[in-house]
């Protein structure tokens, strides 16, 4: 069996080439489950890629590396339960050392006999350019140094969304990133395109045999830092209409939410929003860069009942993340025959860091 750890900062897209190679490995036939992983417990990517058909477990409320025996547990459940070929765990978005603390303690305590374990970490292209060309990146000192950080510890550097680069920042960004990492191993794809995720799949099928991984320094005051300057939100929404516009008002929701979040010049880590009304489930998901991959709303669809799942990671503080939710829904609040229940509210920054094990 192979574990396939899987790094990279908030909005990468690490969810979605998780998914749909998990579909291009179950077309051939190979069974394939995933491990989410977040500091919240109300996770839009879980029930994402279940609503996909695929096994999946979670470890929420902390980091694998944190909560390392529960990313072992949920590895033995998938399989005794799944018996999968292919186990993809997807960390925390800000989370880094995990070579250290994750996939050095996998080899370590389980069967290294039977199971190899391989480490991308992910990295928006977009983001990625701007580093390379020394441009500055969005988020303050501490929370770039962990991004930083995932760069320099991927072993397999996956530069992700090359589609929405130019033809010209392309080949820039792939001349820029072989100049300054001529030694590690660079994949460039578009994780929508089945052909692309398959390069992926591909060489990390041949990886994880015996090799000599090397552990990363760092700072782990900064790193502490860097995570305590984003606030997680996570929680349910009910949107009830008795003249059967819930699904226009949860889609203004969206649109006012996130319009706020922006006009506040608050650096979006990733804003996720699960809908699911009449049998339908809908994902919309901002960015860093504010690009919004979705399929359209159609707002005059009649819908009494519109249920919402909002995953926020946002470099603000929880207090202001909350207040702008409550401030939208009030608002709506106020329109006749309009009723919003909030259910499951969580809204925090992550604690310190503090792994489990560590290998240096």
């Amino acid at each position: 069996m192979k574990i396939h750890l899987v790094g990279g900062f908030l909005g990468s897209g690490k969810t979605t080439a998780i998914t749909n190679s998990c579909k291009v490995l179950l077309n051939k036939g190979i069974i394939a489950s995933v491990i989410t992983n977040d500091q919240g417990n109300y996770l839009v990517d879980t029930l994402f890629i279940s609503q996909a058909e695929i096994a999946t477990g979670e470890v929420s409320g902390g980091c694998f590396c944190c909560n390392y025996d529960e990313l072992n547990s949920r590895i033995d459940t998938l399989k005794n339960d799944f018996n999968p070929s292919v186990i993809f765990a997807e960390t925390v978005g800000s989370c880094t050392d995990l070579i250290a603390a994750v996939l050095k303690p996998l080899l370590t305590y389980r069967d290294s006999a039977i199971e190899e374990v391989t480490f991308s970490s992910f990295v928006d292209a977009r983001l990625f350019l701007m580093h390379l060309m020394k441009i500055g990146l969005p988020f303050g000192a501490e929370t770039n140094y962990i991004w930083e950080k995932q760069v320099e510890e991927a072993e397999i550097l996956v530069v992700n969304k090359l589609d929405l680069l130019s033809p010209e920042e392309s080949v820039t960004v792939k001349n820029l990133a072989k100049k300054v990492f001529p030694s590690k191993k660079l994949l460039f794809q578009n994780s929508l395109s089945s052909a692309s995720v398959s390069d992926w799949i591909d060489v990390i099928s041949q990886s994880g045999e015996k090799k000599e991984h090397h552990s990363i320094d760092i700072d782990y005051a900064i790193y502490g830092a860097g995570e305590a300057n984003l606030a997680w939100l996570d929680e349910e929404i009910e949107f009830n209409s008795k003249d059967n516009s819930a699904l226009k008002i949860a889609a203004e929701f969206i649109d006012n939410l996130t319009n706020s979040i922006m006009a506040d010049n608050l650096p979006i880590g990733h804003l996720k929003f699960l809908l699911s009304y009449n049998n339908k489930s809908l994902k919309i998901s901002f960015t860093t860069l504010t690009e919004m991959k979705k399929q359209e709303i159609e707002k005059s669809e009649k819908v009494g009942t519109v249920h919402l799942i909002v995953n926020a990671r946002i470099q603000s503080t929880p207090e202001k993340l909350r207040q702008l939710v409550v401030d939208e829904i009030d608002r709506l609040q106020s329109k006749d025959n309009i009723s919003i229940q909030e259910k499951c509210v969580s809204c925090f920054s992550p604690g310190f860091p503090n792994p489990t094990h560590r290998f240096a």
